[in-house]
């Protein structure tokens, strides 16, 4: 067998494993109750080019001919001319689809991406799994952004050591990522998530089989190896979910994957993930990467919820246009010596120029905010998003995020002033973002604020540790010391409001503590502003606003008196009959969070309730 042969054969169930890794990410982003753990695709995929990019520098080192100029533009050839057409022709196709200020997240999450840098970006705005994700077209580019940077940093320890050290590095990086990872799985696992370091691990995963040339060549053995590892990575795909810990998923995608690897030489290795149809699937895999995501992104931001049918339409429509990606743009890019491909003359000239496009389009459309004056008059005033409203919470002053430790809080946050009333404004963001109102709303007061994201304010124990801290200094220390003359407490659900309540009714007037607890405001089934751009016309509005917004049912609250202040009743005068805006200004910030015109017209109304009930 010639050596040409040979590697063709070892390469075929290579292809395969890319299929298995694109169709559980596809099934997952389609349908997540199918695969509630199809993300580890991506995991495999990172083992993969850990193998495969390790095998092609270790023997092009140990052969003599390895260049790090040829490498990076081979690496660009292969993965940059489709990640910039899908990047245009998406951003071109969300002009008519997307509000402006999602579309205005979207340009600037594309120069991330053209800087190889999307996933800090998103790291930065909010989690994979998040609500808000769904709205984001090119979230799919954080793995992109991860390979890209295992692409430069991987080839110089390659170059840079010894041989018989390579091992040794691969290893030790492999420990310190993993190590890392099992660390920060609890204490940030979005940042474990996201980050490259983090992810180390699962390309050294690939790298050390690589480097050690590891292959099990006993036939039954690598048989039964390698249903032992796709049985395994297809049961972490149905059993795993968004809510497990990462160091765990990733460790067991990992031992999958490895397993895989060398059982590849196996019978059952070439007929299952060596035949033509897997393949076909897996040499098509990054082009369907690429495309699916914005596809299903921009369908269902247009025409809402998925039926059975539209899911697998969505299926079959992604692997096409994969194919035709593929076909036009990633093999004529890829290769400078094959039938149909593009000479480095072309090639590169083409690749600057659409990169320059790409810059500049997604730059104008981040700087303008995602161009609002596309929209009438009207709905641009209504639609553009108020970017003062982070300090207007005080975000990250008095506003902790979920993991921030309470001795973070700033001691302005909490202070008394002597010559005014004061008031504590305690709870989780839907209290955060009443700040602004407040202290519009009270100008004779001191107004504190003591809140954290996704922190509610209750007082049964259960939550994180760093909630709990905050809950123990509120109601222990601040509170304890009677010093406010009033404590304003929102962010408690109505699931279990009545144990809630009460119990935070009984700890207060056993200190002889003045209260009020702010009930659930109602909320959107989807950002308002993406419903007014999506509508286009004020004609009908109110009628589609009303149809998204959710109203909450208090029939079944506790009595606490003139300690509770129902939000339903500030935004709705009268039944299912809600403002939604004010003087042509949105009240909403997004689903369910007040924009700072929102937080000011709560604050009159609540403010107005409040003098009329007097402070006890």
């Amino acid at each position: 067998m010639t050596i040409e042969t040979r590697q063709h054969r070892l390469i075929l169930p290579l292809e395969g494993y890319r299929a298995l890794a694109i169709l559980a990410v596809l099934l997952f982003h389609l349908d997540k109750s199918l695969v509630p753990g199809g993300y580890l695709g991506v995991d495999l995929f990172f083992v993969i080019s850990g193998f495969i990019i390790t095998k092609r520098i270790v023997s092009e080192r140990e052969a003599g001919t390895f260049k790090l100029s040829t490498f990076y533009m081979k690496r660009i050839r292969r993965l940059f001319p489709a990640l910039l057409i899908t990047v245009l022709v998406t951003l071109i196709a969300s002009y008519f689809i997307l509000s402006p200020e999602t579309y205005s997240a979207m340009g600037k999450s594309a120069l991330y991406s053209l800087f190889s840098l999307a996933n800090i970006n998103f790291w930065m705005e909010t989690g994979y799994f998040d609500a808000a994700a769904k709205t984001k077209p090119l979230l799919h580019m954080w793995s992109l952004s991860v390979e890209e940077q295992f692409y430069l940093f991987w080839p110089f320890i390659l170059v840079l050591l010894a041989p018989r050290r390579w091992k040794l590095w691969a290893i030790a990086l492999f420990i310190l990522s993993f190590t890392a990872t099992i660390i920060y799985a609890d204490r940030s696992p979005e940042t474990a998530f996201f980050w490259f370091p983090f992810r180390v691990y699962e390309f050294m995963g690939g790298a050390i089989l690589s480097i050690l040339g590891l292959r099990l060549k006993h036939k039954i053995l690598s048989n039964v190896t390698l249903v032992f590892g796709a049985l395994i990575f297809v049961a972490a795909c149905i059993t795993f979910n968004e809510s497990s810990n990462i160091a765990l998923t990733g460790g067991v995608s990992v031992l999958a994957c490895v397993l895989l690897l060398l059982s590849m030489e196996s019978p059952i290795a070439n007929v299952v993930f060596g035949n033509p149809i897997f393949v076909w699937l897996g040499q098509r895999s990054y082009s369907i990467y690429l495309v699916h995501w914005p596809l299903i992104v921009l369908y269902v931001y247009s025409f809402g919820f998925l039926s059975h049918i539209e899911k697998i339409g969505l299926g079959i429509g992604s692997v096409i246009l994969g194919m035709v990606l593929q076909w036009a743009i990633e093999e004529p890019f890829r290769h400078s010596n094959r039938p149909r491909s593009l000479s480095p003359n072309i090639a590169f000239p083409s690749l600057i120029a659409v990169t320059m496009a790409t810059f500049f389009i997604s730059s104008h459309i981040w700087a303008f905010r995602g161009f609002p004056l596309r929209l009438n008059v009207e709905l641009s005033k209504l639609i553009v998003k108020d970017t003062r409203n982070a300090s207007f919470m005080r975000d990250r002053i008095c506003f902790l995020s979920e993991r921030d430790p309470i001795e973070n809080i700033a001691s302005e946050c909490i202070a008394i002033d002597s010559k005014k009333r004061n008031m504590l404004l305690v709870g989780s963001s839907f209290a955060a973002d009443l700040n602004h109102g407040f202290q519009e709303a009270f100008p004779s007061w001191k107004v504190s604020q003591i809140t954290q994201r996704a922190c509610v304010p209750r007082m049964d124990g259960q939550g994180s540790e760093s909630c709990n801290a905050m809950r123990k200094y509120v109601y222990e220390t601040l509170i304890g010391t009677g010093d406010y003359d009033i404590v304003i407490i929102s962010g408690i659900g109505l699931g279990n409001a009545w144990e809630d309540f009460l119990r935070i009714q009984e700890y207060m007037d056993d200190l002889g503590q003045d209260f009020v607890i702010i009930g659930p405001r109602p909320v959107f089934l989807k950002n308002p502003r993406d419903l007014i751009a999506q509508h286009g016309v004020l004609e009908g509005l109110d009628d589609v606003m009303k149809e998204n917004l959710r109203i909450r049912d208090e029939s079944r609250m506790p009595d606490i008196g003139n300690h509770y202040y129902s939000s339903v009743h500030a935004f709705c005068e009268l039944e299912e009959v809600c403002l939604w805006q004010k003087d042509g200004k949105l009240l909403y910030q997004d689903k369910s969070h007040l924009s700072p015109a929102g937080s000011i017209y709560f604050g009159n109304r609540f403010a107005n309730w409040l003098n009329d009930r007097g402070v006890n």
